[in-house]
């Protein structure tokens, strides 16, 4: 029903999108755009809002159609390390990875992972807009293996962060945000058996912890 009810919405969207465009050349053309500034910072918002709502209609269809994981070993640093390389750092931002420190082989879709993995450190990079630092850790727990992603940002406080909520779909903290990343990382997780879960303290920065259960040295060798 969601992924529906996001293709019907993309139709009038596309049409306002359009009607955005001709307003904007007609005013352009007149000089009108030019000469009055709240004309154009209006049209400017409403075209951003629209790449907004668009971006929410994408995120919602890959939230209802995430596919079956094509599962094989896969080295837990190597994902991290693939994660990293095509991410754009912040300059003021120091990434500490020591994910890829151990051998840590999981049964899992490599691309999925690698999409939690990059929602995680996109979203810290995002909380530390003055700067920062993001320390990546893995260790083994018993039977699984645990990769955290600890942000120095400025953390957030109980009237942000509703632990029962912030991976529920469309519940967000961020200003523009879709509330679906954290979603989707929370069900990628799930069909890999594993989970998420997050602690933040004001002034300090928030630390996500990713779960997941370790290959056994019999699987290894079957």
């Amino acid at each position: 029903m969601s992924a529906g009810v996001a293709h019907d919405l993309r139709n009038p969207l596309g049409a306002i999108r359009n009607g955005i465009y001709f307003l904007k050349q007609r005013l352009t053309k007149s000089g009108r755009i030019d000469g009055e500034p709240k004309v154009h910072e209006y049209i400017q918002v409403m075209d951003e809002r629209i790449t907004q709502c668009d971006k929410i209609i994408e995120n919602l269809i890959s939230f209802t159609r995430i596919a079956l994981p094509s599962y094989e070993a896969v080295n837990l640093g190597e994902v991290m390390k693939t994660t990293l390389d095509g991410i754009s750092i912040p300059d003021n931002v120091n990434v500490i990875n020591r994910v890829g420190k151990m051998p840590l082989k999981v049964q899992a879709d490599s691309v999925q992972l690698g999409r939690v993995f990059t929602t995680l450190v996109v979203n810290a990079n995002e909380a530390m807009i003055n700067g920062g630092e993001l320390t990546l850790t893995a260790v083994i727990l018993g039977q699984d293996a645990e990769v955290t992603f600890a942000d120095s940002g400025p953390g957030m406080g109980p009237e942000e962060l509703e632990l029962e909520k912030i991976f529920e779909p469309l519940y967000t903290t961020k200003i523009q945000g879709t509330g679906l990343g954290l979603a989707v990382c929370q069900q990628v997780l799930a069909k890999h058996n594993g989970w998420m879960s997050v602690h933040s303290k004001p002034g300090v920065g928030t630390t996500f912890t990713v779960r997941l259960p370790l290959i056994t040295k019999e699987a290894l060798s079957a």
